[in-house]
């Protein structure tokens, strides 16, 4: 590891929150580190790419890691566990996000403010997205959520040594629609910051061949695959409140739902304008249909987790939602289930899991 100090750290100004990224020639980077802002965030700089000229500054650390961008992480976490423990916050972000340090400053105040376990900014509207929940809503501070994407995660350190795991599993998609319900406890565990957004500059999937997505390999293959081992249903991304710029905090779905009407304006931002329409409608059905949840659980046995308790207490009772438990992956619907968990099956699509379960995957 490259430090611009004493090659350990010790001669730099201690800071509270650490951004780390996986980068390439392509790296938005410098970006993060512009002049003329305090930042109150180090940032580690891993490049998977060996001819990358090491970058150096104030709280910047640097290393050369070959490899995908998960295993990647992985490494990172395994070896660099002190390091990382010095850090109330730990943002991991790709390479191809364009934020201003002031937008970061933010996003890291917002999450120590509130306490998230696990938060991430939101999107800009001309971004390239999956979920239309993730785009900006500029009357809101925030949007308590059960879903954080693996784009741009902001991690509470001991969150982070929770999910840990999670990296070592050898998946390269999806591990992001488990994490929130490894450590899912409430409501407002989880948020999407409104306030502070960032701009997705590529297409979505754009680099994947470096990530081990070829040869047929589909993204899919391993969100079917994780989700199959934690037996897990894909969850659908729906906010449970907002927080307004009053303070205030909305429940209402009605209100989420109307205010969510403006995403429209998004659609014809970029390239397809279909597939972007498509999940801006999908995302107000959604809120139409009723209450977000997560689904407590935890890693499956002969999973060798690195941390104490990894993982929280066995129950299967979706959160902030009624009716009674979700039937296991594979069971047959129950007719008479009228929870939140039950209106998600319309529409929904059955797949065949790695694992041979079969469960439902949910519109994104």
């Amino acid at each position: 590891m490259t430090t611009n100090g004493s090659g350990d750290g010790s001669g730099i100004r201690a800071r509270k929150y650490l951004l780390v990224a996986r980068i390439g020639p392509k790296s938005l980077h410098a970006k993060w580190l512009a002049a003329g802002v305090d930042r109150l965030y180090d940032v580690f700089l891993s490049s998977y790419d060996a001819g990358l000229p090491v970058v150096r500054g104030d709280g910047v650390y640097f290393e050369y890691r070959s490899g995908k961008k998960v295993a990647g992480y992985d490494g990172f976490l395994r070896e660099h566990a002190e390091f990382i423990g010095r850090y109330k916050y730990i943002f991991f972000l790709d390479e191809d996000i364009y934020a201003s340090p002031t937008s970061i400053n933010g996003i890291f105040s917002r999450c120590d403010q509130y306490d998230l376990k696990i938060a991430q900014p939101a999107l800009t509207w001309d971004s390239y997205f999956t979920y239309a929940c993730l785009l900006r809503q500029g009357r809101y501070v925030l949007r308590y959520l059960n879903f954080v994407e693996m784009m741009c995660p902001v991690f509470r350190h001991d969150v982070l040594e929770r999910i840990a795991p999670l990296y070592a599993l050898g998946y390269e998609s999806g591990i992001d629609l488990i994490w929130c319900n490894l450590v899912a406890e409430g409501s407002r565990d989880f948020a999407v910051i409104d306030e502070f957004p960032v701009r997705h500059t590529e297409p979505v999937g754009g680099n994947k061949s470096a990530n081990g997505f070829a040869d047929g390999r589909l993204y899919e293959d391993d969100i079917h695959a994780i989700l199959g081992l934690f037996r897990l249903p894909w969850l659908r991304a729906t906010p449970f409140s907002a927080v307004g710029r009053s303070g205030r905090e909305t429940k209402g779905r009605t209100s989420l739902l109307l205010w969510a009407l403006i995403l429209l304006a998004a659609a014809p931002l970029r390239r397809p304008v279909a597939g972007r329409l498509r999940a801006i409608l999908v995302h107000w059905r959604h809120l139409w249909l009723g209450a977000a949840g997560n689904i407590p659980t935890k890693f499956p046995a002969g999973i060798a987790g690195r941390s104490a308790g990894a993982g929280v207490r066995a129950t299967r009772r979706p959160m902030e939602m009624t009716g009674r438990h979700m039937p296991m992956p594979g069971a047959l619907p129950v007719p008479s289930l009228r929870s939140g968990l039950r209106r998600q099956a319309d529409r929904r699509e059955t797949i065949s899991a790695e694992s041979g379960l079969t469960f439902r995957r949910e519109d994104r």
